[in-house]
């Protein structure tokens, strides 16, 4: 039978322990994940802005004023910042969950019909999502705490 001996120096045992408390108990990361997916999501809303980047397409109310001060046309699903201030998370028994508090974030963030008939059909706006920018991000905040 072949055998393998590893021979730890330094402060590899640390790290080890670290990384089976964190497989054991990780709510304290993944709040501080969330956390930082709350931040990023509501800058991006000052960005108008899917989590990949790209632009949203402009609402006519923050392209010309509809409803609004006409010299203060505003941002894309900022009017009231009610959407915004409803980003949040929680974390509870190893799982993170992050998302909107509104009942209309999923018409703004998917699309579709909606209005009275259906008469008004509403482009995609990503609003929640993991791309590369937030991956790197979670990736670091990891690494940070099994050092």
């Amino acid at each position: 039978m072949a055998s393998v001996f590893v021979d730890f120096s330094g402060d590899a045992i640390s790290r080890l322990q670290k990384i089976i408390y964190f497989v054991d108990r990780p709510d304290d990361v993944l709040d501080e994940i969330g956390a930082w997916l709350d931040k990023d999501t509501v800058l991006r809303f000052t960005k108008e802005q899917a989590p990949d980047g790209s632009r949203w397409e402009q609402s006519e109310a923050a392209r010309t004023g509809k409803g609004r001060n006409p010299e203060k046309p505003g941002l894309t699903l900022t009017d009231s910042r009610d959407l915004a201030d409803s980003v949040t998370h929680n974390v509870e028994n190893g799982e993170l969950e992050h998302g909107l508090g509104e009942d209309y974030a999923a018409i703004h963030h998917y699309g579709g019909r909606t209005g009275r008939n259906h008469a008004v059909n509403l482009p995609a706006r990503p609003i929640i999502g993991i791309e590369a920018v937030q991956a790197k991000e979670i990736n670091d905040i990891i690494s940070d705490w099994l050092v």
